[in-house]
Formats: C-alpha cells, sequence, structure tokens
C-alpha cells in the first residue's frame, strides 16, 4: 500500500484529505507543521507528500527545499489558498509535481495522487 504524508496547519483539511485518500486505498499519515513533516520524511519516506504553502513554522517551500536535499525524486503536491503562486518559479524549480489551489477539488486530487504514484 502506497504512503502518501499530508501536510497542513488546518485541521479539518488534514482529515479531509485523509479520509478521502483513505477510502482511495493509501495508507496516510497526517503533519501539522513543517518541522514535523520533515521528522516524519526523514524518519521513514512516503511514496507521495501533499504539502500546504503557508505553515505557521515553515512555509512549505521551505519544507520542500528541505525534502529535496535529501530526497530529490520523491514526488510533491503542493496545496495553497493563495491564487498565482504556480507562477513562483522556485516551486517548479524544486520539482513538485503538481500545484492545487484550495477550495480542492478531491476528484482532482486523487487524480494528481494517482498519476504521482504511477498508476
Amino acid at each position: 500500500m502506497k504512503k502518501i504524508l499530508v501536510v497542513d496547519d488546518e485541521k479539518n483539511i488534514r482529515i479531509l484529505f485523509r479520509d478521502e485518500l483513505e477510502e482511495a486505498g493509501y495508507e496516510v499519515e497526517l503533519a501539522e507543521s513543517g518541522k514535523e513533516a520533515l521528522a516524519k520524511i526523514n524518519a521513514s519516506p512516503p511514496d507521495l507528500v501533499i504539502l500546504d504553502i503557508r505553515m505557521a513554522d515553515m512555509t512549505g517551500i521551505e519544507v520542500l527545499q528541505a525534502v529535496r536535499e535529501k530526497h530529490k525524486t520523491l514526488p510533491v503536491i503542493m496545496c495553497t489558498a493563495v491564487r498565482g503562486l504556480q507562477d513562483d518559479f522556485t516551486i517548479w524549480d524544486a520539482e513538485v509535481f503538481a500545484y492545487l489551489t484550495k477550495p480542492i477539488d478531491l476528484d482532482e486530487l486523487k487524480e494528481k495522487v494517482r498519476q504521482a504514484l504511477g498508476e
């Protein structure tokens, strides 16, 4: 079973994504902060990370940069409520698989997850 790490500081988003992705057949871990996410990734890398951009302790971009130092090929889907960030070259330079804007269409999320995991 493929493991997905959902990183978002909003509890309701984490729970919604977990429920939807578990129903789709994935193992889902949750992290509410960038530091927690990095600890989980370094302890046991998931098959995919779904990463919020705006969080209290670190931005998603900072987390992504730290992830890329050790896990260059780990697929990452970035999520944010801020429209227009998909044009930010730092996201694409770090090889993000996809960029989704909140509110997230759950069918689109699951499709991007399948694509990122090569399913």
